[in-house]
């Protein structure tokens, strides 16, 4: 499916609000970039007739119809301009880039994102892996006969030169709402949520959208092929709404622990405000105001949440009819068949775009396990599953436990990783958790069926943490307290949950085979996997794939991976390798 109804609206309603997708003035059609090798002569710009208009409201159908096609083009002004170059999947939500320039910051970034959630990858490209796994269409299956290190040959052999890889890399995601500012300190966060406007499954409807101040600018070349250069709106009339839609789906917030669902720690992992707070955003939901994370730029509205800041221009309010009240001006270039080639705007201010889509660049890639990963096909759990489900805590327990690696995004766009072991038959975890940026949040972890206890050093931790564990400092703050509290972390729900998942009796199979699915089958380190959802109960109602919490069972019917959705709107994972088995672990920390 196309963009969800819900996340349209919400990123609609956002740029609506902050008017960040400023436009091209009528006034400025002499302007646009022309890609002739001679000037083309001097046309005085009309309204559209009825073949344009027509293929102007079908631009965005035949988008859809295409799915996924390749982008490549620039952002802001030649002294700080941003290149970017990749992918946009219309039919997966999905757009990928890579992004340079000193528009973007120092160095090359790799952008993934997906209506209201940004993962970025700043820093060079690791080498091309000898084997990984195969592009969505290469995997349907988790069949050892598959031969990803061929596919991953295949792949890297036909990306066009300066695109990302097709296999993103698993390693140094950081993710984040998406923020969209004025100026510009947001540029890609603007990019990518008006790229997720230009495709839905019906065209759009002439009445409406024939009302408004479009314009025919001039005829053009693209590619050697003749195009029309319309001016149109960025949002359409009738499907801005006025206010911001209500949330569905996910709870936004923790409620108290079940027997199965996860607490956290009053004590934080960090002396800083404890922004990987439990509210997690549903990727229906609206998204939380970025001004509550980082101003997005003087001037800027924050956002759906700030209506006031937005209403508060003395500026009068544009004609209902002009291009200016519905998103502002953009220069869309159209060919023949009404497909877009190439589209200019200005995505805030100082920040002239010019974008070419390559309609012919359709490679299939792979989304970063950071926001979840391969796509999911949910079916009903059968008969077998929901046996080899049930009897997931016991075997668990059986296999006593193991080595433990933590991959945990955290607002705002902050990275931390853990290590370190969890010993089921002990119920003890024990780790060394260390942020990417900023080693005074680097902590020492110590987990046991009642409580949980942090120690933070205020420097660098070793990166297993140390044996035995060291005496003092620590604050210790007990699961049932904090199950009622509101400070429970990401993290904290993390380790809680995969200190549960053992014990001596089978659960219930039939309430599995009713409530679970299986979102897909999946390769975890060269092993097939099956991926599930256990939804708890305040989740009953949660669609297929939203639920917070996300097992990866092997053909043992043993944890592989636990894999949380956090409050970033990413998804954090923690990997077990059972063949490392635990020390003998501290049982309690003083």
């Amino acid at each position: 499916m196309g963009t969800s109804t819900n996340g349209r609206r919400r990123i609609l309603h956002l740029l609506a609000a902050g008017g960040l997708l400023l436009g091209l003035a009528a006034t400025m059609t002499g302007g646009l970039a022309s890609c002739s090798a001679d000037k083309p002569a001097v046309e005085k710009s009309r309204p559209l007739n009825k073949g344009e208009l027509e293929r102007l409201a079908g631009m965005r159908a035949r988008n859809f119809a295409d799915g996924r096609v390749g982008l490549r083009g620039t952002i802001g002004p030649g002294s700080k301009q941003t290149k970017v170059d990749g992918w946009v999947d219309w039919k997966r939500q999905l757009v990928y880039l890579s992004v340079a320039g000193t528009g973007a910051g120092a160095g090359t970034l790799l952008i993934q994102a997906t209506p209201g959630v940004v993962a970025m990858r700043p820093g060079a490209l690791p080498a091309p892996a000898a084997s990984g796994p195969a592009p969505e269409s290469a995997r349907e299956s988790a069949a050892p006969a598959a031969s990803p290190a061929a596919a991953t040959s295949a792949a890297a052999a036909a990306v066009p030169a300066g695109k990302p890889p097709l296999i993103a890399p698993e390693d140094g995601w950081r993710v984040r709402p998406l923020q969209l500012g004025g100026d510009e300190e947001r540029p890609i966060d603007n990019l990518v949520a008006f790229l997720f406007l230009l495709a839905k499954q019906e065209a759009d409807p002439t009445g409406p959208l024939g009302e408004l101040r479009n314009e025919w600018v001039r005829r053009d070349t693209f590619d050697g092929a003749p195009v029309d250069v319309l001016l149109g709106p960025a949002l359409l009339p009738q499907t801005a709404p006025s206010a911001a839609p209500s949330s569905s789906g996910m709870s936004s917030t923790s409620a108290v622990p079940s027997a199965v669902a996860s607490a956290g720690v009053s004590a934080s992992a960090a002396t800083a405000p404890r922004t990987e707070a439990t509210t997690v955003p549903s990727p229906t939901a609206p998204a939380a105001s970025p001004g509550a994370q980082a101003s997005p730029g003087a001037g800027a509205s924050a956002g759906a949440d700030e209506p006031t800041k937005a209403s508060a221009s003395p500026s009068p309010a544009p004609d209902p009819k002009s291009l200016e009240a519905n998103g502002g001006a953009v220069g869309y270039w159209l060919d023949a068949k009404g497909s877009l080639v190439r589209l200019e705007t200005v995505l805030g201010d100082g920040l002239p775009s010019v974008l070419d889509l390559q309609r012919g660049q359709q490679q299939e890639f792979v989304r970063t396990m950071a926001l979840g990963g391969r796509d999911n096909k949910p079916t009903e759990i059968t008969k077998a599953e929901a046996k080899v489900l049930s009897q997931l805590r016991q075997r668990n327990l059986k296999a006593r436990g193991g080595a433990v690696t933590v991959t945990m995004p955290v607002n705002p766009g902050v990275l931390r990783t853990g290590k370190g072991w969890l010993d089921w038959q002990k119920q003890l975890a024990y780790l060394a958790v260390r942020d990417q940026d900023d080693e005074s949040y680097d902590v020492l972890m110590h987990a046991d069926r009642t409580g949980i206890a942090i120690r933070k050093p205020g420097k660098r931790v070793p990166e297993q943490p140390p044996l035995p564990a060291p005496t003092g400092k620590w604050e210790r703050a007990e699961w049932v307290v904090l199950g009622s509290s509101g400070e429970i972390t990401d993290l904290d729900y993390l380790i809680y949950e995969a200190l549960s998942l053992a014990a001596n009796v089978p659960d219930d199979a039939a309430h599995i085979a009713k409530h679970g699915r299986r979102l897909r089958v999946d390769v975890l380190g060269k092993v097939p996997v099956g991926v599930f959802e256990l939804p708890s109960a305040v989740e009953t109602n949660v669609p297929a794939g939203q639920a917070r919490m996300r097992y990866w069972v092997d053909n043992s019917g043993v944890l592989k991976r636990l894999e949380l959705r956090t409050a970033t709107g990413g998804f954090a994972q923690l990997d077990l390798d059972l063949k490392d088995k635990p020390p003998a672990l501290p049982a309690k920390v003083k």
